[in-house]
């Protein structure tokens, strides 16, 4: 043993130091106080132990405790070193650490704008704020990987990195919260992404995301996310599946609504108006939606009487035609809620009135009239108020001419040009009545008489049995007969022969039950 040694032996043995405090070990005391170049160190001894001012950390003082490694005695003077401390036995701990990937320790210490400065059992570490969770503020506990760690002399820089801490507990978090989850059930979401082509992600409980995909929006057509949420809105869902993976889980937004088919049941009833959106227009008819998820189909004859069709989202009235809510089918008519355009055109054209249209096809012994808003019809008997001729001779497709209207005749409104002009007959009767005699012109000549007209434009017939001899008749020639029979609005019967000779006939058809006019239409099957 040297001199030397042997003096700083002595004095530990008379400044009453413990024997086993050795150099290189781990001392730990309270700073008592500190000066410009020293911090003196209660260390449970008659005398402190000094440390060096410029080895203190950071931001220590009087009454904190701290660590030190004896590095040597001076006249007697344990002399600590926290940087040697730090190196040999932190650095040893932390390099450890960031080699072998495991979690360390340690509490912010102060917050500089882009990163934390935080304390690990003395040492001053990073934290960027980009590496860290949300929420950290001065004395927060941080369990952190360490990302950067080197030494130069006595100088040591460590990064930190908070993601794998907050990866394993979103983690945990995650299993603990799928755990309790199960199929029906109905969570709440905030929607953190929309695809128009796919659906909506949510994130429930702002770790386990949820996708919603478009189809599961709505029992409707209208399947466009942006018409039923918008990111950072909170949306309730009903969880349909959860895969083993647990990455996501898949939900539905329309089945927390019950399927419509079941409400609509309860709320449509066939014969019922019913007020719809059209969603759809097609070659065969038109698809009206009565609410979400409840459509009907508009067949094409249905939609309108003059075939205008509806467009795209406009409101319609509609009536229930045919209801089979198990097969979902609905078959709706829109012009069966229409005022019918016929009936319609009858109020501005009262019975009457006289009004302008075209000749558009013949039917039978009838015709089409384009009376452009509806269509009308006449018929032969009201062509003329004499014997008609066929309506082909009186009419011309595509002529316009004017016409009476007489009422209405299924979804036609009745015509007629005779009405045009007054009754002749309504002259006629208050003229002439039976017996009188007039001279008439012969309008024609058939094997079972001749017509002679009238001045009012009517006709008579004189059968062959009221005349002497029908060759001695023909057309232009003037004859004067007399009235036997008069059917106002029907039928004018004359007679050429004298006047006892007729009586003669009168009298025995009426002992037989028949008058005249009665025997010449049965003779002549009039």
């Amino acid at each position: 043993m040297g001199e030397l040694e042997r003096f700083e032996n002595l004095l530990e043995t008379t400044l009453g130091i413990n024997k086993t405090l050795k150099r290189g070990e781990v001392v730990r005391g309270r700073i008592v106080k500190i000066d410009e170049r020293t911090a003196y160190i209660d260390i449970g001894y008659k005398v402190e132990a000094i440390m060096p001012k410029e080895e203190l950390p950071e931001g220590v003082k009087e009454g904190d405790e701290i660590k030190g490694i004896l590095v040597k005695f001076s006249n007697g003077i344990p002399i600590l070193s926290f940087k040697r401390y730090l190196k040999e036995r932190l650095y040893g701990f932390l390099r450890s650490a960031y080699e072998k990937g495991k979690l360390v320790e340690g509490r912010v210490e102060e917050d500089l704008g882009n990163e934390y400065i935080v304390n690990i059992s003395g040492l001053k570490a990073i934290l960027p704020k980009s590496e860290a969770r949300q929420g950290l503020r001065k004395n927060s506990r941080v369990i952190a990987k360490i990302k950067e760690f080197s030494a130069s002399g006595d100088s040591l820089k460590v990064v930190l990195s908070e993601k794998d801490f907050i990866e394993q507990r979103r983690k945990r978090r995650k299993e603990r919260i799928l755990a309790k989850l199960k199929v029906g059930d109905v969570v709440d979401g905030k929607v953190i992404k929309i695809d128009p082509e796919k659906g909506v992600t949510l994130l429930v409980k702002n770790i386990l995301r949820a996708f919603l995909p478009k189809e599961e929006l709505s029992w409707g057509r209208d399947k466009n996310p942006y018409n039923y949420t918008e990111v950072g809105e909170r949306l309730r869902v009903k969880v349909k599946r959860i895969p083993k993976d647990g990455e996501f889980i898949f939900v539905s937004l329309r089945e927390l609504k019950g399927n419509p088919w079941e409400k609509a049941k309860e709320s449509i009833s066939k014969g019922q108006i019913l007020s719809g959106k059209v969603v759809d227009i097609t070659d065969k008819g038109v698809i009206v939606e009565i609410f979400e998820g409840v459509e009907g189909f508009v067949p094409k004859d249905e939609v309108s009487y003059d075939n205008t069709m509806p467009s795209k989202w406009d409101r319609v009235n509609v009536k229930v035609l045919e209801f089979e809510p198990n097969q979902r089918k609905l078959i709706l008519s829109i012009k069966r809620t229409l005022p019918k355009p016929w009936e319609e055109y009858l109020k501005k054209h009262p019975v009457g009135s006289r009004v302008k249209g075209k000749v558009e096809r013949f039917e039978g012994m009838s015709a089409i009239i384009d009376l452009g808003e509806v269509k009308g019809i006449i018929h032969r008997s009201d062509l003329s108020w004499t014997r008609p001729s066929r309506i082909e001779e009186a009419l011309k497709i595509g002529e316009e001419r004017e016409f009476a209207v007489l009422g209405l005749e299924g979804k036609y409104v009745k015509l007629g040009i005779k009405q045009l002009q007054e009754n002749p007959w309504d002259v006629f009767v208050k003229k002439y009545k039976v017996g009188d005699k007039v001279k008439l012109k012969v309008t024609s000549v058939h094997s079972f008489g001749a017509f002679l007209e009238f001045s009012e434009g009517l006709e008579g017939l004189l059968p062959v049995s009221e005349m002497e001899n029908i060759e001695n008749i023909k057309v232009g020639d003037e004859v004067e007969v007399r009235i036997i029979d008069i059917i106002p609005n029907s039928k004018i019967t004359l007679s050429a022969k004298e006047e006892n000779k007729t009586e003669e006939i009168i009298t025995e058809g009426s002992e037989s039950g028949f008058t005249l006019g009665e025997l010449l239409r049965k003779k002549m099957k009039l």
